[in-house]
């Protein structure tokens, strides 16, 4: 059940390997997504491990994390809904690859997905699935929200269409927009109609919808006689399509949102408002960002048989359509379950949600409309959704040109129709690069190698208000793409935090206690023994347990060397005419 005291899901854990596997891909989708949040989760798809206090401490295992993952992970976003990190690092010019951002089609639609597929396999080459169904996007949002994890195995049939299919059908829109990563596509066409999914205890039937091509999302099944949602944002247009079916409508909503619609709108509608008390926080000294309903379920019932669909789909006109046929807008994933156990019925979320008379759990309460009160139109938004559709749309496209001073100038180029836009608009570079007024050329002046990125921070002002949006640009870096090389340089800047660094990779376990912690003076803390215990035999044993076992390891440790043989005395002599021996080992990575 959806107990919020008991049933709750890790989610870093979700996306470990399971005992005996490794990733080999990894793709994620979301609507927004934070810099500072994605940075944290290679810790658990690499090391199977999470990452507590401040991920600054732990730079190089980050970017060993990061440089894992290299080819495996893909991350599909809504362009324009990055978040502006409180401050830049580096590290998040690694990142850059790894983030593919997706413009709607139209004005009012959005790209809404929210999922995990992460493939694994093992020494055997047995494949495993993992899917994760969520309704939060990449970010430290505190709210309340829904996920699901199917464990999936991959088997010698093809199993029943359904399972499958809505997840191929959102793969099949995503996979042009990534060409650098066609073999892990062309691995989920192949595969996935034969991975059986295990079900969640108590539900038998299971399938994928997509919400793409003007498609709903939702199979409501050969009847209904109870209709329950759970959904932050609403649309009267589409609660009155879900009224028309069944008897009894049960709805759980933002206190705000039912007092936006109002009493009239909601007619037929028994309406239920999550608790002030878990929206204002428990801890509020503890955590100072507010939490609220984030959670979206569909749940319709037809006698015994209910049909639960969890996922990215609010009840609003955009996401499910509205009276017409063929009028949903966005892009959306829902997990559809079914089960004819008393337990997952309607009446039984309804009870556990809002109790009895004589027993309420309080977590949501009746909601009483205020019928005096006047309700006027909502103001408008600070910046209309016709000119954001023109800003994402936009080729944002940045060319960087060395010069004579060993740094870089930055130049970009706007189209007309950026240039007419009726608010104001500046522009500067994530690494904090000076802010222009948008001209039909920009260009950043005396720019570090590392200064460089593809994150363009846009300032959008109107009224005298202000809001700051993120876009992913093309950068294209005049005489190759040195920047990974400077960061590795730049953070593995001395002998000793190169042995500190490989003793981390060498470790079987990359136990969180052998990870290389900053210091308060910033310097890096080299394993106990020293660098001459480290290098006198234990360094020559665990090149030879990686050989034998995890020849992989090897790779990462040429890919990093790789970026230091050009500086003097940044690698240990001894440690050079060892690795000669242990190079040939390496091998190519499985599939």
């Amino acid at each position: 059940m959806l107990n919020p005291r008991t049933d709750r899901l890790d989610y870093g854990d979700k996306l470990r390997s399971p005992p005996g596997f490794e990733l080999t891909y990894a793709l994620a989708t979301s609507y927004s997504l934070e810099l500072d949040t994605l940075l944290c989760l290679p810790m658990a798809l690499s090391f199977d491990a999470t990452l507590e206090g401040d991920w600054r401490e732990k730079e190089l295992a980050l970017l060993e994390a990061i440089g894992t993952l290299k080819g495996r992970l893909k991350v599909f976003f809504q362009q324009g809904c990055i978040k502006v990190p409180r401050q830049f690092h580096k590290l998040f010019t690694l990142l850059e690859p790894c983030l593919v951002p997706m413009v709607p089609t139209q004005t009012y639609s959005s790209f809404h997905p929210k999922i995990w597929l992460l493939r694994f396999t093992n020494d055997s080459r047995d494949v495993h699935y993992r899917l994760l169904v969520l309704s939060r996007n990449l970010t430290f949002d505190r709210s309340w929200d829904l996920a699901i994890a199917l464990e999936g195995r991959l088997t010698n049939t093809v199993k029943s269409e359904s399972e499958s299919q809505g997840l191929l059908d959102l793969l099949g829109d995503l996979a042009p927009q990534a060409k650098d990563f066609v073999q892990a596509f062309k691995c989920f066409k192949k595969e996935l109609p034969k991975v059986e999914w295990q079900r969640p205890v108590g539900f038998h039937g299971l399938k994928t919808l997509a919400g793409v091509h003007s498609r709903m999302p939702l199979d409501f099944g050969s009847g209904t006689d109870t209709v329950l949602v759970m959904s932050p944002f609403l649309h009267a247009e589409a609660l009155t399509m879900l009224r028309a079916r069944g008897a009894r409508h049960w709805l759980f909503s933002r206190a705000e949102e039912l007092e936006r619609l109002g009493a009239a709108l909601l007619e037929g509608w028994e309406c239920f408002a999550l608790n002030a008390r878990v929206v204002e926080g428990e801890d509020e000294l503890e955590h100072r960002k507010p939490q609220n309903l984030h959670a979206k379920l569909i749940l319709v019932q037809n006698g015994a048989t209910s049909h639960w669909h969890v996922g990215s789909a609010n009840a609003t006109k955009a996401a499910l359509g509205g009276t017409s046929p063929g009028s949903a807008r966005n892009t959306e994933f829902m997990l559809r379950l079914s089960s004819s156990s008393p337990e997952y019925c309607a009446e039984q979320l309804k009870t556990q949600w809002v109790g009895t008379a004589d027993n309420p759990t309080r977590i949501f309460l009746p909601y009483s409309f205020d019928l005096s009160a006047v309700r006027e139109p909502a103001d408008d938004e600070l910046v209309s959704r016709e000119v954001l559709q023109t800003l994402i749309s936009a080729k944002w496209r940045l060319s960087a040109h060395p010069d004579e001073m060993g740094t870089y100038t930055c130049a970009m180029e706007c189209s007309a129709d950026l240039l007419v836009l009726p608010i104001g608009v500046e522009v500067q570079l994530l690494a904090g690069s000076k802010r222009q007024p948008l001209a039909a050329q920009i260009s950043w002046e005396g720019l570090g190698l590392t200064d460089l990125t593809a994150f363009l921070v846009l300032r959008l002002t109107a009224n005298g208000e202000s809001v700051e949006r993120v876009v992913k640009a093309e950068l294209d870096i005049v005489g190759g793409d040195g920047r990974e090389r400077q960061i590795v340089a730049g953070l593995i800047d001395s002998p000793q935090k190169l042995m500190a660094y490989l003793h981390m990779l060498l470790q079987p376990s990359r136990e969180k206690g052998e990870w290389p912690t900053n210091d308060q003076g910033g310097t890096i803390n080299t394993p106990a023994d020293g660098l001459e215990a480290f290098m006198s035999g234990r360094v020559y044993e665990s090149l030879l347990r990686c050989a034998a076992r995890e020849p992989e390891r090897l790779n990462r440790i040429e890919a990093v060397l790789e970026h230091l043989r050009e500086i003097e005395d940044r690698i240990p002599a001894d440690f050079s005419t060892l690795w000669k021996h242990f190079k040939p080992f390496m091998v190519k990575e499985r599939s």
